[in-house]
């Protein structure tokens, strides 16, 4: 895998498609990329997570073991056939070396991580996935 080359840029200019099924977990992961500037959308399972794609994300934090016709295996396979696929940072909590080692293979996915979850760990992923720097979180507008 080669790592990305040029000037870093500021995470707020990306935004991070999260994909786990479960909800607390996807609440988690969307406060930890939050927090160094990301833009977040989520989804919580894999159909969804295929739909969202048509958006653009810059990147995906991607959950393997969903329930549903999508697992996370599919959400790989429909991420790799985009023309312009983004990175994908994968986390799992299967013990299934076999699991392991197939998402590893994947020409889209820049990291495999084991949850539990280390917010170090994710987000030096996600930054050397996308060759970028934390940015202060965007604050929501005021209502007026």
């Amino acid at each position: 895998m080669a790592d990305a080359v040029g000037p870093k840029r500021p995470a707020g200019d990306m935004t991070i498609l999260i994909v786990d099924d479960d909800e607390d977990i996807l609440g988690l992961l969307e406060i930890l990329v939050h927090r160094d500037g990301f833009k977040i959308v989520t989804a919580s399972g894999g159909e969804e997570a295929i739909s969202k794609l048509a958006e653009g994300p810059n990147g995906l934090v991607l959950d393997l073991i969903m329930p549903g016709a999508a697992d996370g295996f599919t959400v790989l396979e429909a991420v790799e056939s985009l023309p312009f696929p983004p990175p994908v940072i994968v986390v799992t909590g299967s013990p299934s070396a076999s699991d392991l080692d197939r998402a590893s293979r994947s020409p889209v996915a820049k990291a495999v991580i084991k949850k539990p979850i280390r917010q170090e760990e994710l987000l030096t992923a996600l930054h050397k996935a996308l060759n970028t720097v934390p940015s202060p979180p965007q604050k929501p507008a005021a209502a007026d």
